[in-house]
């Protein structure tokens, strides 16, 4: 079955579950979570499996080869489902330097100009050759367990595959992205790309199956408007309950930073630095050179910098405890483990859609947008002000009161899975 986009604005229909998932009845569900990549793009599933799996349900985790031992660490059970092509990285086709796009670009793509639409056109096909090469192994295995539910990475079309052949429902789970951003569509809301459309063909299948749901982390403040059917999910940073204070986060601490010792215990008193940065960055390389020299300078005037291997170490997912502010690239996942803690966010973005994500962070005041070419100077300024402005900290404390006043995986599972138990209850 085809579960079809709502109107925007219109409320949330929980009917076309209890019609797909009705062979369950109160049975435990068999849920198939896939995704091409460790890191970002599997942080935000794994609380929402976890949580499957205290309710009862079946969980499975189909990731290429490479991606099985972060499955494993997240106490999952992986299925690998073949190797990833060459040259598949974060990275992909997108040049390093990208100038400002619009602020509003996923929702107005018909404003881009030739040279950023043929970048998303490059983006959408890296993801198509991805799941060209996950497709076989993903539908053999889902032909063998028979999910009754399919929640896939939003990029890894793949699971939209498996999810029509077997005529199951498909969850798109987004990562933390201000957009519901459709590359596997052209000029993004237009038909789907010709290898995309040529892949689903292959496998007997519709080209317009689409998921009927997505699952968005991001806050709604940081959201941009779309006409995809959104669910609300909190993200949990360390996948139980997501609770800790601002500024006391009780995750991992004490880290070396990026240059030298960092870390003490709590909140910076006497003795210690007058401020903690925390330092992520994707790149295996680490920040770039200007990056770096700014934040030496932080550092001779008593900031003290800690390295936070972010989302990609896997969880917990926690910041370091005592954090007043994050220097991170932009990754959507970054940015809501962020919001979750209520501290301040420098995006110093790459690429377009970290670039978008720190542009509607910068608007509601919980963070600053700084271009990846910036001069250590501007670095050091841009980072200071977030420091020493108590408007930065508000803002973030803010977020973060958004970000826990949305529903928890939990909540998510009764959502998607009790309409079908209802429908059969005696």
């Amino acid at each position: 079955m085809s579960l079809r986009r709502r109107e925007q604005g219109a409320p949330f229909d929980d009917r076309p579950w209890a019609i797909a998932l009705s062979n369950f009845r109160r049975s435990p569900v068999r849920v198939l979570f896939t995704t091409w990549s460790s890191g970002g793009h599997l942080a935000p599933m794994v609380p929402l499996a976890r949580a499957f799996l205290a309710a009862g349900h079946q969980v499975r985790v189909a990731v290429p080869s490479g991606c099985a031992a972060a499955v494993a660490h997240a106490g999952l059970v992986p299925v690998p489902v073949g190797p990833l092509p060459k040259a598949s990285g974060a990275a992909g086709a997108v040049p390093r330097r990208i100038g400002n796009w619009p602020a509003d670009w996923p929702v107005r793509p018909a404003g881009l100009g030739a040279e950023e639409r043929g970048m998303l056109r490059a983006l959408g096909e890296k993801q198509v050759r991805i799941a060209e090469a996950m497709a076989q192994g993903l539908v053999a295995f889902a032909r063998c367990w028979q999910p009754g539910l399919v929640v896939h990475d939003a990029s890894a079309y793949a699971g939209t595959v498996a999810a029509a052949v077997l005529g199951v429902p498909a969850v798109g789970q987004m990562w933390g992205s201000a957009a519901v951003l459709r590359l596997d569509r052209q000029d993004l809301h237009g038909p789907p790309l010709p290898g995309y459309a040529r892949l689903m063909r292959r496998y007997g299948v519709d080209p317009a199956y689409e998921p009927g749901l997505w699952l968005d982390p991001c806050p709604p403040s940081l959201a941009l408007p779309s006409s995809a059917r959104r669910m609300a999910v909190r993200f949990v940073p360390n996948g139980q309950d997501g609770q800790g204070g601002p500024h006391g986060q009780d995750g991992p601490h004490g880290q070396d930073g990026p240059h030298g010792q960092g870390g003490q215990d709590g909140a910076p008193g006497e003795g210690k630095a007058a401020y903690r940065v925390c330092v992520a960055w994707d790149d295996p390389g680490g920040p770039p050179k200007p990056v770096r020299a700014a934040l030496r300078h932080a550092e001779t005037r008593g900031t003290e910098v800690v390295l936070w291997p972010g989302v990609a170490a896997g969880p917990p997912y926690r910041l370091p405890a005592g954090c007043r502010a994050v220097l991170h690239q932009g990754g959507g996942t970054a940015v809501v483990a962020a919001a979750a803690a209520g501290v301040p966010q420098l995006i110093v973005a790459p690429r377009p859609e970290q670039q978008l994500n720190g542009a509607r962070l910068a608007l509601v005041g919980a963070g600053r947008l700084v271009p990846v070419d910036a001069s250590p100077a501007r670095l050091f300024a841009e980072l200071s002000a977030l420091l020493e402005q108590p408007s930065y900290a508000a803002a973030a404390r803010e977020l973060r009161g958004e970000v826990l006043s949305m529903p928890g995986p939990d909540e998510a599972v009764t959502r998607l899975v009790s309409p079908a138990q209802a429908s059969h209850a005696p």
